[in-house]
């Protein structure tokens, strides 16, 4: 009797075990590009650009002038990438100090990329010594919806001698755009020095969009209607609004004093054909949260930051927008635990090549910790005091 029952209960379960349904098999492992590999993690490289006697000559004369070079990063090798100097009136060194460099990969050889970029920048962040708050800032825009470079770092060898450390920044090139917009086609703009969408800007890229820079003629006209309502209507046609909104905020929220709202500075714009709208793309942040009690709405000089908060809409979106950010993304947690977490990695790196640079490197993070915690703060209490309507 017994071997009968427990025959019956192992037909049992041998046919419920059977009627399960196959299991889908486990999907493939996500690939990791090698460009995304480079920013996946906080990292030190150790770069070397070899440079011949006539092309550091040119340099010399001309530094903005893209002369060939290699690039070295171990066993990977660059032959013939092209190089110029980077740097406006802050920043910029000459070739035999500790020069910003921009690296065009593809400029002299068809399809040569370093690891997965087509351009990217080497900046010698003599204006932030913390070497960290370009990237940070740049996290913060990504995690709100805003397309920014991101950031590594690299000591640096050049024409022979040790540079010291510098910040590896991801160049806007068309993979850039692709991972931001799905398409590279658009017309794409450097704002340039001071200026605004009210002068001709450099056209970097954009093939087959718009002709004669119609789309910021377009935008500039929406900006300059009267009536209060209808232009915010009409920019919102044109701008991907929500984005710009946010793009505001963050510029505030940084104390980016020397952005587009503020100085009309350090940006980039995209027009993106599929949906007709126009980005705005911060660039150059170097100086960051130099100001921690700044005014949550300073006096924007940028002609589309201004005309979007003089409107009542824009300006109960901007607020609306400044806190949930300060809500969801801006966590001042989150943001020195990130910042406890580059200086281990970065400090060793700086020591090496400057070993007073190396010493005073906490008292440098230590600036930037307190900042981001002010900044927090001094909002909080700035919101507190709009009126209800805001």
């Amino acid at each position: 009797m017994k071997r009968a029952l427990f025959a019956i209960s192992l037909g049992a379960v041998v046919f419920a075990t059977a009627a399960l349904p196959a299991a889908d098999p486990a999907p493939p492992p996500k690939l990791i590009s090698d460009r995304d590999a480079l920013f996946r993690k906080a990292q030190v490289l150790d770069l070397t650009i070899e440079v011949g006697k006539d092309e550091a000559e040119s340099l010399r004369r001309e530094p903005r002038k893209y002369v060939k070079v290699t690039l070295k990063d171990g066993a990977i090798e660059c032959v013939d990438a092209a190089m110029h100097l980077k740097g406006a009136a802050g920043s910029s060194r000459g070739f035999d100090d500790k020069p910003g460099l921009t690296l065009n990969m593809d400029k002299f050889t068809d399809g040569l990329r370093f690891r997965g970029m087509d351009k990217l920048h080497l900046a010698n962040s003599v204006q932030d010594p913390s070497y960290i708050t370009e990237l940070i800032c740049g996290e913060l825009y990504r995690a709100a919806g805003v397309p920014a470079s991101r950031v590594s770092h690299a000591t640096l060898t050049l024409a022979g001698r040790k540079r010291g450390l510098y910040y590896i920044k991801e160049g806007y090139d068309k993979q850039f755009l692709r991972n931001h917009f799905g398409v590279s086609t658009g017309n794409f703009y450097d704002g340039g020095f001071l200026r605004d969408i009210d002068q001709p800007l450099e056209l970097i890229s954009g093939k087959g969009d718009v002709a004669d820079r119609a789309d910021l003629k377009a935008l500039l006209a929406a900006a300059q209607e009267k009536n209060e309502k209808k232009r915010f209507e009409k920019m919102e046609k044109l701008l991907d609004m929500d984005r710009f909104i946010t793009f505001l905020v963050l510029q505030v929220v940084t104390w980016d004093w020397d952005g587009y709202p503020t100085n009309r500075n350090n940006y980039r714009i995209y027009h993106d054909p599929k949906l007709n709208k126009i980005t705005f793309i911060p660039s150059g942040m170097d100086q960051m949260f130099t100001d921690p009690n700044g005014p949550i709405l300073p006096q924007f000089q940028g002609i589309v930051a201004a005309q979007v908060v003089n409107t009542k809409e824009g300006k109960r979106r901007y607020f609306a927008r400044m806190r949930e950010i300060m809500k969801t993304v801006y966590s001042v947690d989150r943001l020195t635990k990130r910042l406890d977490e580059l200086e281990a990695v970065v400090q060793p790196a700086l020591a090496s090549v400057d070993a007073d640079a190396g010493r005073d490197y906490k008292n440098q993070v230590n600036r930037l910790r307190d900042a981001v915690k002010q900044r927090a703060k001094s909002i909080e209490e700035q919101l507190k005091q709009l009126p209800p309507e805001k």
